[in-house]
């Protein structure tokens, strides 16, 4: 991992900044807000709640760029106070218990705030960051609304990405800092393609809570054509175990990853450590795939030798 080892100590340090100013909120949303950030904060061993690539990509973008020092550590700034901003928005949705949106909504608020000047300080008004800008949110919130509906994962998979579209605020805007206008389609393409193996993972680890729930998510998407079910609520949890651990459905699941990876392989603009961090992704899927596999075999006999000597 060195795609993370080799900016652990710049992440935590920009990640320390942030939870400085957040403490400057005003009472008691200083306390609220450095509560929620410390969720995900990206450099603690606990096992989960990292957001890598949002406090990452501005420095994996430093090499083809040539950006400074300070101006990838602005670009992660600004990016983990989005991270926060959009994850509430997110939380805010899926949140059925309206006492809990007036703090939250003024957090989003201030977190939305510190964005925008750490943004402002790097681009005026008349740059095109800010169209991109525009962009992305709009993305945003057309796959917030419309993912579901218009079943995105099995559609149009690579939509998927759009919901954690404004992460490419800081690749943009490093190539605009570098002049790099021309490198701006081929870097969004590459971020996308992380960006929906990124929510397969997540996908993948949350379809049940998502099954429970009614929510969107691309595995179950996957699930429900293989099966050939004329909506994803026909699924129960007993289709989706036997499409996993029976019929062998990760396998398709993960050659959907492995087919992003040699796209971004194709891609000139995609930062090394992008596609270090893409292949310890796309690795992962092939290794649950293939432990569900091993399992079937083990469990069918396939696994065992029942032949001493042989």
């Amino acid at each position: 991992m060195l795609w993370y080892e080799n900016y652990r100590t710049r992440i935590e340090r920009v990640f320390q900044t942030a939870l400085s100013r957040i403490g400057e909120f005003p009472p008691p949303l200083h306390r609220i807000g450095q509560t929620y950030a410390l969720k995900f904060d990206p450099t603690e061993d606990d096992g989960g709640g990292k957001d890598y690539i949002c406090s990452l990509l501005p420095y994996w973008m430093q090499e083809s760029t040539g950006i400074s020092d300070e101006q990838c550590e602005r670009l992660a700034l600004a990016n983990i106070y989005g991270m926060l901003y959009f994850f509430i928005q997110d939380d805010v949705m899926d949140n059925a218990k309206p006492e809990k949106w007036k703090g939250q909504l003024a957090l989003a608020n201030l977190l939305q705030t510190e964005m925008l000047g750490v943004f402002r300080g790097l681009f005026p008004s008349d740059s095109p960051f800010w169209s991109y800008y525009d962009k992305y949110v709009t993305t945003w919130a057309d796959c917030v609304m419309n993912e579901a509906e218009l079943d995105y994962f099995t559609n149009d998979p690579i939509r998927t990405a759009g919901k954690a579209g404004p992460v490419k605020l800081s690749s943009t805007g490093a190539c605009l800092l570098a002049g790099m206008h021309a490198s701006i389609p081929a870097v969004e393409e590459a971020v996308d393609l992380t960006l929906m193996t990124l929510q397969m993972l997540d996908d993948w680890a949350d379809w049940r809570e998502d099954l429970a729930v009614g929510s969107y998510n691309g595995l179950l998407a996957h699930c429900a054509r293989l099966s050939e079910l004329p909506s994803l609520s026909s699924l129960t949890e007993e289709r989706m175990e036997t499409q996993i651990y029976v019929l062998g459905c990760m396998n398709a699941y993960a050659d959907i990853a492995r087919s992003n990876h040699e796209r971004l392989l194709s891609l000139p603009e995609a930062a090394p450590d992008l596609l270090d961090y893409h292949a310890y992704m796309a690795d992962g899927l092939a290794r649950i795939a293939e432990a569900i596999e091993s399992r079937k075999r083990m469990l069918m006999g396939g696994g065992i030798n029942l032949w001493p000597g042989t």
